[in-house]
């Protein structure tokens, strides 16, 4: 049985709780002979120094650091907080791997309430590590999840995506069109996993975009799809559909949207997909279909569209992440995109041009 398996006890809430919780964790895991030790401040504040014992008496102190919660760019600060010769000793409720890599890299002791533990010195000698939970057991409705599903996700990342150049919270809930709360959250679970670089309570500075577009495609579900038949061949349609009479909204995506081969199935969203068919005339089908429409997740998937043969195509960044995963997928299509987009990223926006 692992510790994830197990109901975890109430979240420690006040620093001296987080406190001592971590520190219940970091003395089950001490070799015999070993003590620890603490100031005492007045409650609920958590002690300001650690002292680890070994048998023959030598010891090291840790300044320690209790919060509820750390995030990846608050691990720097920390570490810039101490002094050369300090070490330093981090407690949480729940501290995330990508924190916990951050920690490591900078030296950093810690211990959360879940049992994730990694206490180091050189003297005296002693190098403690436990893992705890692989996950926040605590997290409650409205909170990341970690994962990036939904709309919120869709639209933070699109923009994140198919725009270049710093960018604040504020400006990206603008350009996204995604609610306040809901794109806090998105841009925390993309800054916990490490696919863009913000500065503490400021702006976004660097978006590892390849790598949120592939994560954001796995992490979503796939859309609903429908098969039809183009009675008059794929020529006629795409002819129509050019020729924009009025035609329900669509958006072209897959293979279709791409440089990379002529396609030779019509994969594309419509915004009402019956609607669209009988527009077209379009005759639904179970196999050998040429034409399969997806009901998209949100309107995103019609924004900053290209148009390619006279057709409206998905962003570049959008027709990309449908390649990586879901029912367009296409793993070779995919990397000559992703090669043809970081060659000339000319297709990504200056903050500051609109939605």
């Amino acid at each position: 049985m692992t510790l994830t398996d197990v109901a975890p006890n109430p979240r420690p809430e006040r620093s001296i709780d987080i406190y001592r919780r971590a520190l219940s964790w970091l003395e089950a895991q001490l070799p015999h002979g070993w003590t620890v030790s603490a100031d005492r401040p007045r409650s609920p504040a958590a002690p300001n120094r650690l002292l680890i014992t070994a048998p023959d008496g030598e010891s090291v102190s840790y300044a320690i650091t209790a919060s509820k919660g750390v995030l990846s760019g608050d691990v720097a600060r920390i570490a810039a907080e101490l002094s050369d010769s300090d070490r330093g000793f981090v407690c949480a409720h729940y501290l995330s791997e990508p924190v916990r890599r951050q920690l490591d890299g900078h030296g950093l002791s810690y211990a959360d309430a879940t049992g994730n533990l990694n206490l180091v010195a050189d003297r005296p000698a002693i190098w403690v590590r436990n893992r705890g939970a692989d996950a926040d057991p605590w997290r409650g409705p409205g909170r990341p999840s970690g994962v990036l599903t939904g709309e919120p996700s869709e639209r933070v990342v699109r923009a994140l995506a198919d725009h270049v150049g710093e960018i604040s919270v504020p400006e990206l809930i603008k350009l996204s069109g995604a609610s306040t709360g809901a794109a806090y959250r998105v841009v925390e679970v993309l800054f916990e996993r490490e696919l863009l670089t913000r500065l503490p309570r400021g702006p976004i500075t660097d978006v590892r975009w390849p790598h949120m577009l592939r994560a954001w495609a796995a992490d979503r579900k796939p859309c609903a799809t429908r098969s039809f038949a183009a009675p008059n061949g794929l020529d006629e349609l795409r002819a129509r559909l050019a020729s924009g009479n009025g035609d329900p909204a669509y958006a072209v995506t897959g293979i279709g949207a791409t440089d990379y081969a002529s396609a030779s199935v019509l994969e594309l969203y419509a915004d009402d997909v019956d609607a669209f068919a009988a527009a077209l005339d379009l005759r639904p089908i179970t196999g050998g279909a040429d034409v399969v429409v997806a009901t998209p997740w949100s309107a995103a998937v019609f924004e900053r569209m290209q148009y390619r043969d006279g057709l409206r195509c998905v962003a570049p960044s959008h027709a990309y992440a449908d390649l990586v995963a879901g029912p367009f997928r296409h793993p070779d299509a995919a990397e000559y995109q992703l090669t043809a987009l970081t060659a000339d990223e000319s297709w990504r926006r200056p903050v500051g041009r609109g939605r």
